[in-house]
């Protein structure tokens, strides 16, 4: 059975349960994770002690201004390690209408990743889900990239009447991740070596340029 971590860097009591609440839906979505609180701990020393424990993936959250905003990403044992930015969530019950998630592993569906550093991230979002999806629990986990931003939704198939076309019911988060850097092998903040850094000028003078 794959095993999968999520960490939680915590800056201050008050953002705490908003941080919670988000590592609590993500656990939601992904088959065989676990959330434990960072405290004072190294990340090279949390890395070590996830692979002792034969995880796969390690993801520890960031947050600023009472909310998350980042999301460094490691996959175990050997990497690679990517950084996330994040935008635009909203909460399961902040949705307009949504439903309950079962504990059937989902479809896991990944678009418009095209270039090679697409298909990196792709393989690495992939490797968080197990690889035989429970099709008759209808659940679908989608990362679509649109201009280099990752919407990540979450949904199940409703089929309400014999023959019609099957609609989508909602079951949260909803969220957006834009990458800022990826870097070989597991985290090292002060040796890691960089295979993408996103630079802000490149960012800026060329839009029609994009990475993903």
């Amino acid at each position: 059975m794959q095993k999968f971590i999520f960490s939680i860097l915590v800056f201050g009591y008050t953002s705490f349960q908003t941080t919670f609440k988000f590592c609590y839906e993500l656990q939601k979505c992904i088959p065989n994770s676990e959330i434990y609180t960072r405290k004072n701990v190294l990340l090279k020393k949390i890395i070590e002690q996830a692979k002792e424990r034969e995880f796969t993936d390690l993801l520890i959250v960031h947050e600023d201004r009472k909310k998350p905003n980042g999301i460094i990403f490691c996959h175990l044992p050997e990497g690679p390690t990517a950084y996330f930015k994040i935008n635009s969530l909203t909460f399961t019950q902040d949705l307009k209408k949504f439903g309950e998630a079962t504990s059937h592993y989902p479809e896991v569906i990944l678009n418009n990743f095209n270039t090679r550093l697409g298909h990196n991230i792709a393989r690495m979002l992939a490797c968080l889900f197990p690889h035989d999806p429970k099709f008759t629990g209808r659940r679908v986990v989608t990362f679509h990239n649109q201009r280099d931003y990752i919407f990540f939704r979450h949904h199940r198939y409703e089929f309400k009447k014999e023959g019609a076309k099957a609609a989508l019911l909602e079951l949260g988060p909803r969220f957006t991740l834009r990458l800022k850097w990826l870097q070989k092998g597991t985290f090292d903040a002060k040796w890691g070596e960089f295979e993408w850094v996103l630079k802000r000028h490149e960012m800026e003078t060329s839009r029609r340029r994009f990475f993903l």
